[in-house]
């Protein structure tokens, strides 16, 4: 989340500050921005900061009209590039946070101006009001937005300076958002524990007292009033019927964008009652809430040394409040392939007073509907009181959003179709050798070609030439090629320090063989690897790792990870998003080590991430291995302890049929055939291991002619890493049916487990001049899971001959009942 810190826009010529620059304003010295006169401000315990990742919401500062300890009228013009596939867009919209916050700079227009002179870490910036007024729809990812940021006026009472502002955001030449009435302080600690909140006045009181109540009539009526954070996850997920638990609810996928922002950007945790006669006007009356922790990411990146929750993070909880209530009473069912939109023209006003610090508490949202309808499209006007110890800290009056169908131009871009929405961005698909591709757009099919197989000069660019008809690390191919896109790269080629990141795509096909092989309809867990850490490959390739060395002939290999399954979903027909960030790169002894992150997301929701080291290696570097033992020969537990064990000889034709033929009310009791088995033979003993809960032994002959090795990679063949896990999977499989664990179930089937982290090292490699590998578990716990499945945890090793070259814990198994 929030790593991705450049896009691949063109920059425009007069830039003032870029994005390093912003980075640095946020979290470093001001001094290395503004320049030396400022440096004593950097000796202060907090100054005006602009929020750090993943909240900097600019990318450049492109005009400047302002003057150091000048108070007079000033501007400064930014500019923000909305990512393709952002961590907190709704099918590539923004949600209103994002359109909001990203005129944040305010804040560095009035730090250039002086006041951290005198506020000397003593007084801290917050915003009091604005009025915020949505001209158009919300941006989509792709747009770059233009903020004209203007400081009016200033007023002071004391030691505290008020600053009164606004702003015109832009996409392109049409004005899509302005903030006007805006208005700011700096306060003192004292000041701001001070603060009693917002009161009502009396002719405030005096107007709600007059007040006529009205009637509509919901489209739908559930008797659930108290929705949880997993009802909510299920409208972030676009399951409607299952968070209302009515099927009439169900849109049967005609508007896939009526969702709830999901993961960081949701900000709410429950709805805690809900009431649509209820309220002031009598159109409804919702009671939200937001559980607040102090490490909850939104505290440490806003700001670093002044944490507060945004004011439009907590504005975002009341426009999710409206989305919620908008489908609870059945809008959605009115239109046809809808999203939220803004009510264009209605001034919101949001008033500010009272701050939201690093706790551990509640936010309350009170929301009162004012206003409802359905011509000439649903929507909905409300006012919401936000509620923290008892005080209102923020009210937002006049929340305007409707729902809006889609225009045919919005259906081509923002569906699922990433051909089109790098169209919209000026690519033109073409077709090459067969193959759509994109020109002038982000890595496609056309380039993964030739980083496999043909010149990586036309994937990579000209510096890349030097390579041509010798040995490089490439990518995989063919039944290994798990990258159908890369999207964005974020980064300097050489420049190794800043993290650089991408974003990559892979599509799965509704019949990939990996799932027709497999022993149930899911994904393997070494395709899962595999999907996860291809795109570090890339990234490192792209950055040009290897130019500073061009007389030398380096091996790519992966050297540790760690990979968690959150919830693994049926990624058939899917779109995978991997987002692969670069954190480290060490350069010694003729050797290149990385380590990366990734995470994988389909639908908008991670469900598998980790981390991985790789290294680049010489020919003598690898000749010169020495496993994970330090070049000392190790042997199985079996054979170390003489003991004589259940052998399964999967080389028996009649054997590996009944391992691999399942009944036909058993479908998923069965190994995986083909391409996906990886064993010979399997050893047992049950009660064996060094924990005394059983005990497996894997041999496999290797064969030079195995698919796999042509796949991975060309003129370098090499078994992936994430094959030997497979087989370690298998191994345990195959214990599991023979000691009869899934005997009790109806149907069982082999799952991945929920919430669990496997951990890898490998310190060798095995190639087609190998003889034979061989791997053993030692199984450390047999437990009955919640849903009354059996998990089987374990430790493993993987041998090549007698070199122990892969150590692997956290390996599970669950045995469950088939849907």
């Amino acid at each position: 989340r929030g790593e991705v810190r450049k896009t691949n826009y063109s920059q425009p010529e007069h830039v003032i500050w870029d994005v390093e620059a912003l980075e640095e304003f946020a979290v470093g010295k001001i001094a290395k921005v503004f320049g030396d006169e400022y440096a004593v401000i950097d000796n202060y315990k907090s100054r005006v900061r602009l929020p750090a990742y993943p909240y900097l919401l600019v990318s450049r500062i492109t005009k400047l009209d302002a003057e150091i300890h000048q108070y007079r009228p000033s501007a400064m013009t930014t500019e923000y590039d909305i990512p393709l596939d952002a961590w907190y867009s709704v099918d590539g919209q923004i949600p209103w946070a994002v359109s909001v916050e990203s005129g944040q700079c305010d804040l560095m227009l009035i730090s250039y101006i002086g006041i951290d002179f005198e506020a000397k870490g003593r007084l801290m910036y917050r915003l009091l009001d604005c009025t915020l007024n949505f001209l158009t729809d919300m941006p989509k990812e792709g747009h770059t937005l233009r903020y004209d940021i203007r400081i009016n006026s200033y007023a002071r009472s004391g030691d505290n300076l008020l600053f009164f502002f606004e702003y015109d955001c832009y996409v392109g030449d049409e004005r899509v958002l302005i903030m006007r009435n805006g208005c700011a302080g700096f306060f003192s600690q004292e000041d701001l524990d001070a603060g009693k909140g917002i009161i009502m006045t009396q002719k405030e009181m005096d107007a709600r007292a007059k007040i006529v109540k009205r009637h509509f009539e919901p489209l739908l009526r559930t008797t659930k009033t108290h929705f949880d954070k997993a009802d909510l996850r299920k409208l972030s997920d676009g399951d409607i019927a299952g968070a209302f638990e009515d099927s009439a609810y169900d849109l049967h996928g005609k508007s896939p964008s009526l969702r709830l922002p999901d993961g960081d950007m949701l900000m709410l945790d429950r709805i805690a009652d809900v009431d649509p006669r209820g309220g002031a006007w009598g159109l409804g009356m919702m009671m939200g809430e937001k559980d607040l922790h102090p490490e909850h990411w939104y505290f440490p990146c806003h700001f670093v040394d002044d944490q507060v929750m945004a004011g439009s993070l907590v504005a975002e909880g009341c426009v999710q409040m409206m989305q919620f209530y908008m489908m609870y009473l059945g809008l959605h069912l009115t239109t046809d392939d809808a999203r939220f939109q803004p009510v264009h023209g209605l001034p919101q006003v949001v008033r500010c007073r009272g701050q939201v610090t690093p706790q551990i508490g509640k936010l309350i949202y009170r929301m009162e509907i004012k206003e409802i309808g359905t011509h000439p499209s649903p929507y909905a006007i409300a006012d919401v009181d936000v509620i923290l110890d008892g005080k209102i800290v923020v009210d937002f009056k006049d929340l305007g959003l409707k729902l809006a169908e889609k225009s045919p131009e919005d259906k081509a871009i923002y569906g699922r179709d990433v051909l089109a929405r790098a169209d919209m961005l000026g690519a033109t698909p073409t077709v090459r050798d067969g193959i759509t591709i994109m020109k002038d757009a982000p890595i496609n099919e056309w380039h993964l070609e030739q980083f496999a197989f043909g010149s990586i000069a036309d994937c990579f660019g000209e510096d890349f030439r030097l390579y041509d008809g010798r040995l490089t690390p490439r990518q995989p191919n063919s039944e290994l090629k798990l990258i159908s896109r890369i999207l964005q790269v974020n980064g300097t080629r050489h420049v190794f320090d800043n993290t650089p990141s991408l974003i990559s795509e892979y599509d799965v096909p509704l019949d990939a063989w990996y799932y027709e092989q497999n022993h149930a309809p899911t994904m393997p867990y070494s395709i899962l690897m595999e999907i996860g850490l291809q795109p570090c490959g890339f990234l490192s390739a792209w950055l040009g790792s290897t130019l500073e060395y061009p007389q030398e002939t380096f091996f790519f290999r992966n050297l540790d990870g760690d990979g968690k399954i959150h919830h693994l979903p049926d990624l058939r027909g899917k779109t995978i998003t991997n987002h692969v960030s670069l954190t480290s790169s060490t350069s010694y002894q003729g050797m290149i080590i990385q380590k990366f992150t990734y995470a994988l997301s389909a639908d908008g929701v991670v469900f598998y991430d980790g981390t991985a080291s790789f290294g680049y290696f010489t020919t003598d570097a690898l000749a010169n291995q020495v496993g994970l033992d330090r070049g000392n020969p190790t042997y199985a537990w079996m054979d170390v302890q003489g003991v004589a064990p259940y052998v399964v000889d999967l080389t028996d034709a009649d054997v590996r049929g009944a391992y691999q033929t399942a009944s036909d009310d058993k479908p998923h009791l069965r190994l995986p055939d083909d391409k996906l088995i990886f064993l010979d033979r399997v050893d047992i003993v049950a009660d064996g291991g060094k924990d005394g809960m059983g005990y497996v032994h894997g041999y496999k002959q290797i064969d030079p002619s195995t698919w796999f090795y042509r796949c991975h990679f060309y003129q370098d063949p090499v078994m992936p890493g994430s094959l030997g896990v497979e087989a370690i999977l298998q191994a345990l499989q195959v214990f599991a049916m023979t000691t009869g664990l899934a005997d009790e179930f109806v149907s069982p089937r082999f799952d991945h487990l929920d919430d669990h982290q496997f951990v890898w090292k490998y310190r060798g490699q095995v190639v087609p001049k190998n003889e034979f590998l061989h791997l053993e578990i030692h199984i450390n716990g047999i437990e009955r899971a919640d849903d009354n499945g059996i998990i089987l945890r374990g430790t493993a090793n993987l041998w090549r001959e007698n070199m122990r070259i892969y150590e692997v814990r956290g390996v599970s198994l669950k045995i469950s009942e088939s849907a």
